[in-house]
């Protein structure tokens, strides 16, 4: 069966209000309350109670006054009784418990005021969902008619009086003869509040205990609430009941679950109840899951971010049971086509833990997920869950290409850092035989941050039909030093340059000849050309 526990707490209750002006109002005040069995007896000031629950509907209750019996009643769950100025009220019964409050006067601000408006005769107000308009004035007196929810109610109000609609409160502070009244409103203080319930883990053994904390929080003092909890499992809650008064922001209350069902999952339910000055009720529900591990429980462990070059993983077993136990534990170290198995048997006295570990190496920076580990035992299973890990660490990438440039052959790396940490790097590139080195340097050493990149060049005289890779080494801030390698430039993947092409006139005696009086013949033309011309140019001045 499920086992049910109430926790419940009062600040303030209310049920026989009387009036007062504007925000505040006269109501019950909370000043002690309590879960009580039929053998337990509740005292305050010189007042005391017994009660025996009759059903979930009512408790037979005995009221004490200085020792001496005052009345012995029987009261429905929410009735209210005042003795002198005392307010007893019966706020619950569930089985054998009665939950009772006592209660005094108290003046308290609930209502928020909303506004001040002047109303004229013929003309109709609209606030909210409702229609507020003058019915007829009187001589000291106006009749409003008030319309809300498909409901149509007409008051008589003088001033400074009130009237109350719903969660409504309607002010009359002025009347003017001539038509004119002057109105303030105030709406409810409706209680607001949230809930949650938290556990101090998400997984236990099933010989621990489970520690609970429910938490309520209002941005207004509350007036009355309760939370009862059960859970999907046969369970025992401890302590089992709760009660407090004078609350205001949030307050917590704990509970503790013993004896675990083993290799299951817990539903932890919380219902909670609150209550207006009306006794009006408000729910809220909250719920929080825990899993329970089976007799043997395997638990696997890695840091969630690591910069170490070797990360430890863990292997957490425990045996909660009563016996010695032999139990095979299997891991995969990676997963892949061919997965590292790794395998131990060990031996687990009763209440005793075991563990067993070993080191993965992660080649490159980024997060990890790691399989399942698995324990048999006595033909039963225990599965880990599946953990992550997030490495860091620097990590290059080199680039490597050439072109020939007529007899020579220019070689470019890039070395990038497209890990998120910072290094040291140390570039030696191999030239070929035969290609000596015409400029540059084919080695490089520098800081590389993480995201950036460098580049370097060289020369080589000759073109090699292949360049093999260059080869770096690099080193992080805490030392640990790594290797990297580029690609290599094969056959007929290093582009040419264009080349000016010379052509070459082969010529023979009788074709020079024939070229050198055909070339004196033209100069002699031009030369005989020019003399002519002159002549004739002093010709011309001499006359």
């Amino acid at each position: 069966m499920n086992i049910k526990i109430i926790i419940c707490f009062i600040l303030i209750i209310c049920f026989l209000p009387s009036a007062s002006l504007g925000a505040t109002e006269k109501v019950w005040s909370a000043k002690s309350s309590g879960i009580i069995r039929p053998n337990q007896t509740m005292v305050f000031e010189n007042y005391a109670v017994k009660a025996t629950a009759m059903d979930n509907t009512g408790s037979s209750i005995i009221v004490y006054r200085n020792n001496v019996i005052l009345e012995k009643k029987d009261f429905n769950i929410n009735e209210f009784k005042k003795y002198d100025t005392l307010g007893i009220t019966l706020l619950g019964a569930n089985g054998e418990y009665s939950w009772i409050a006592f209660s005094k006067p108290e003046e308290r601000d609930i209502w928020i005021p909303s506004g001040q408006r002047t109303l004229k005769w013929g003309e109709t107000y609209s606030f909210e969902d409702a229609s507020i308009g003058i019915e007829a004035l009187g001589k000291d007196s106006v009749n409003l008619t008030v319309s809300r929810n498909n409901s149509v109610k007409t008051d008589v109000f003088t001033i400074n009086s009130f009237k109350n609609y719903d969660n409504m409160r309607i002010v009359v502070t002025d009347i003017n003869r001539t038509g004119l009244i002057s109105i303030e409103l105030f709406k409810y203080m409706i209680p607001t509040f949230e809930a949650n319930i938290n556990t101090d883990k998400d997984e236990y053994f099933p010989d621990e205990i489970i520690s609970v904390s429910i938490n309520i929080t209002g941005d207004e003092p509350l007036n009355i609430a309760s939370i009862s909890l059960d859970g999907n499992n046969p369970l025992q809650f401890r302590p089992d009941v709760f009660t407090a008064t004078g609350i205001n922001g949030t307050r917590s209350f704990k509970s503790q679950i013993n004896d675990l069902p083993p290799n299951s999952t817990i539903t932890i339910n919380g219902k909670i109840e609150v209550r207006d000055y009306y006794n009006n009720v408000y729910f809220a529900n909250v719920n929080k899951e825990v899993a329970v591990t089976p007799y043997i429980s395997i638990i696997k462990r890695v840091q969630e971010e690591t910069d170490d070059e070797k990360v430890l993983v863990e292997l957490f077993l425990y045996n909660s049971g009563s016996n010695r136990t032999f139990v095979y534990i299997h891991d995969n170290v990676t997963e892949g086509k061919n997965p590292d198995q790794k395998d131990w048997n060990i031996e687990l006295e009763p209440k005793r833990s075991a563990n067993v570990s070993y080191f993965i190496s992660p080649q490159k920076p980024g997060e990890y997920q790691l399989a399942s580990a698995t324990a048999k035992w006595n033909g039963e299973i225990s599965t880990s869950k599946k953990v992550n890990t997030i490495v860091h660490m620097p990590y290059l990438s080199i680039v490597k290409t050439a072109s020939n440039n007529e007899s020579m052959t220019e070689v470019e790396l890039e070395v990038r850092n497209v890990g998120d940490r910072p290094a040291i790097v140390i570039v030696d590139d191999k030239i070929p035989d035969g290609f000596p080195l015409e400029s540059g340097s084919p080695t490089w050493s520098g800081y590389t941050d993480s995201g950036k990149s460098a580049n370097f060049k060289y020369s080589l005289k000759g073109n090699p039909v292949s360049l093999p890779p260059a080869n770096a080494t690099y080193r992080d801030i805490r030392g640990t030093v790594r290797q990297a390698q580029s690609n290599a430039v094969e056959n007929n993947k290093i582009p040419g340059t264009k080349k000016v092409v010379t052509t070459h006139m082969n010529a023979g005696r009788y074709e020079i000849m024939v070229f050198m009086i055909s070339s004196f013949l033209v100069i002699s033309g031009i030369i005989g050309s020019m003399a002519f011309t002159a002549y004739l140019i002093t010709k011309i001045r001499t006359r």
